[in-house]
């Protein structure tokens, strides 16, 4: 049963990072699609303790700016893990390269020390929401019991929540790398709380 669910699990995760900036469906918009690929977990510290949370977001920060000019230049997303090494510090598993539109990743064994995902949501895009995490982005964090962090073009990180079913905003708009083509579209409408619900309310922007 386990093994049936984390092979669904592998085929969720992280492969809608956005959504089409409309809640309405329309024939032929752009969405994401299935990943699947699937490897072999990256062996890490099992059973490390989760980091206090400040850390975590300090590091994440750091980290997906560190990423995010290679990520736009390639109009790519970038996905990995955070984790525990064995001396306890925050590390973070190779970038692996995704689509314009989705980035797909192995399912993380228990016990394997890691605690967060995180991905970039590459170039800008007119044609998506990418400000926000997607629910899928949430949903699939949920799933696997992990928190998460992403960054936009516009340069904002966002930390999704397990334990609260949410995602926040760590830091706002510019405060990692931003897309040289990012156009700002109604950015007094980007709350800086979500739940799955009230991403689903979002209209267009």
């Amino acid at each position: 049963m386990l093994r049936f669910k984390l092979a669904l699990l592998a085929s969720l995760a992280l492969t809608a990072c956005t959504t089409p900036s409309s809640i309405t469906k329309v024939p032929g918009a752009i969405s994401k699609r299935p990943a699947t690929e699937q490897t072999q977990p990256v062996s890490v510290q099992p059973s490390a303790p989760l980091p206090p949370q400040a850390d975590a977001d300090a590091f994440a920060r750091t980290f997906l700016d560190s990423i995010q000019t290679q990520s736009i230049l390639e109009r790519r997303e970038f996905c990995g893990y955070f984790f525990r090494n064995a001396s306890g510090q925050i590390a973070a598993t190779p970038p692996r390269r995704g689509t314009f539109a989705s980035c797909s990743m192995p399912v993380p064994g228990r016990g394997s020390g890691i605690f967060a995902s995180y991905h970039t949501h590459g170039a800008y895009g007119p044609q998506y929401d990418n400000e926000v995490p997607s629910t899928t982005d949430l949903l699939s964090d949920f799933q696997l019991g992990l928190d998460g962090y992403l960054s936009t073009p516009g340069g904002r990180v966002w930390r999704v929540t397990n334990a609260t079913q949410d995602t926040s905003q760590v830091c706002g708009l510019g405060c990692v790398t931003r897309d040289p083509g990012f156009v700002p579209r109604n950015e007094g409408n980007v709350r800086q709380r979500y739940t799955v619900a009230t991403l689903n309310q979002r209209g267009g922007t």
